[in-house]
């Protein structure tokens, strides 16, 4: 389940997951307990009722009932993305995903190249070499 929805009451079953996307926001635990990791973060954090957590922009968050057997309720309040943040966010997305391509391509060639050498160096005895055979002084 992703939190991206209009909804800013989520009801977490027992064993569910939510995601709370990188746009951040403010999350409010109106019943029940949840486990909150973020990333970059050395522990999970419990949240009790009526607590509140403010997630910066980019900060990956996922949250999930901390009590076995019992559903929590949150209010998520995400951070609204403005028309800019929306229209600079696709090119760089875009960008990354030819340097990705690029990279890619480099590590082919790198392979290939590899493989070459290799095989090359495979085709020439010791003794067949004209160094080796005090052709060069």
């Amino acid at each position: 389940m992703n939190a991206r929805s209009n909804r800013t009451v989520q009801r977490l079953a027992t064993g569910e997951a939510l995601h709370l996307g990188r746009l951040g926001g403010d999350l409010v635990v109106v019943d029940g307990r949840v486990w909150l990791t973020r990333d970059g973060d050395l522990g999970d954090h419990v949240v009790e009722p009526g607590q509140k957590i403010r997630l910066a922009v980019n900060e990956n968050a996922v949250i999930e009932s901390a009590d076995t057997g019992s559903a929590a309720t949150v209010r998520w309040y995400p951070r609204r993305q403005s028309f800019v943040d929306a229209l600079a966010e696709a090119p760089l997305r875009g960008l990354a995903f030819l340097t990705g391509l690029v990279a890619k391509g480099f590590v082919a060639l790198a392979r290939s190249a590899a493989a070459s050498a290799s095989r090359a160096q495979g085709c020439i005895n010791g003794g067949d070499s004209m160094a080796s055979s005090g052709a060069l002084k």
